[in-house]
């Protein structure tokens, strides 16, 4: 559970931040390792939105312009509003919910498969993880507060450079006639109304709620997507292994890689069984 519970927070961390995921002076070496290994992530996924397009003169010139729009599209707070009056009730649900699931909780704690426990009554389930994790609720109440408040600051401190990207971006896809049209416009009470409202509606209950659809159409596509990924995949020979190489090719990547031959082979993935197995221990051990 708690190594779910990292990776879930990682996982919006570094959607919403692109600095360093930790700024720590003191932190223990377990830390320190899993630090480097978050920040190694972060620039993977930044490779992955590569960089934008330097503005033209001309599109420059129009930043002034686009600035004044965007301020009243996304004002000053609009990220702290969103979390206070939308997201803290989904933090909330989540943490309360998913994370403090008896039958996902139960899985954690016993290692059992979810078709042992999906007979078992809802009560009955309950009362399981309170003898095994007698603190379970208060626990997953703090991790979901603290969550809520590192996801905050975070929103809060990315905030400007967000606006200043919506800047650019206004510069890049708006004449100046357009500019001034949206500008007037949201100058309208009804214009006005729209521009304050107009990123918040996106994460608004009614919005959000009507997300709920999305599972089971993608649970309903799953077997035939499955399907087809494997008659993709059936067309092409698989990638080999560190151990699949020649020597010379071997060299090769660890030329290309700045690893040694011991690191590659000592991590040379194993065979699908196994590597379940081990992906196994190594939550356990975590948990």
């Amino acid at each position: 559970m708690i190594k779910r519970t990292i990776l879930a927070n990682t996982a919006c961390i570094a959607l919403l931040s692109s600095g360093p995921a930790f700024a720590q002076d003191d932190i223990s070496p377990a830390h320190d390792v899993m630090a480097a290994e978050i920040d190694a992530l972060g620039g993977l996924f930044g490779e992955m939105f590569g960089a934008a397009e330097p503005l033209t003169n001309e599109q420059e010139a129009r930043v002034p312009a686009a600035q004044t729009v965007v301020l009243k599209l996304f004002p000053e707070g609009t990220y702290a509003k969103m979390m206070d009056e939308m997201l803290a009730p989904m933090f909330d649900s989540m943490f309360g919910g998913l994370a403090g699931s008896p039958a996902i909780m139960l899985m954690d704690l016993t290692g059992l498969a979810p078709s042992q426990l999906d007979t078992v009554d809802k009560e009955k389930l309950q009362k399981a993880v309170d003898l095994l994790d007698p603190n379970a609720k208060a626990r997953n109440a703090e991790i979901g507060k603290m969550t809520l408040d590192l996801v905050g600051g975070i929103v809060k401190q990315i905030e400007p450079s967000y606006r200043a990207g919506l800047t650019r971006a206004y510069a890049v896809r708006f004449t100046n006639e357009e500019l001034a049209d949206l500008d007037a416009y949201f100058a309208t009470p009804v214009g006005s109304k729209y521009a304050a409202e107009s990123f918040l509606i996106y994460a608004d209950p009614q919005v959000m709620s009507s997300m709920n659809e999305m599972m089971p159409a993608m649970m309903e596509a799953m077997p035939q997507m499955m399907g087809d990924i494997a008659g993709i995949a059936g067309k092409y020979p698989q990638g080999r292994k560190f151990s699949d190489l020649s020597t010379d090719e071997q060299e090769q990547l660890v030329g290309l890689l700045g690893v040694t031959l011991e690191e590659l082979s000592l991590n040379e993935p194993k065979d699908e069984a196994a590597m379940q197995a081990g992906d196994f221990m190594d939550e356990t051990m975590i948990d």
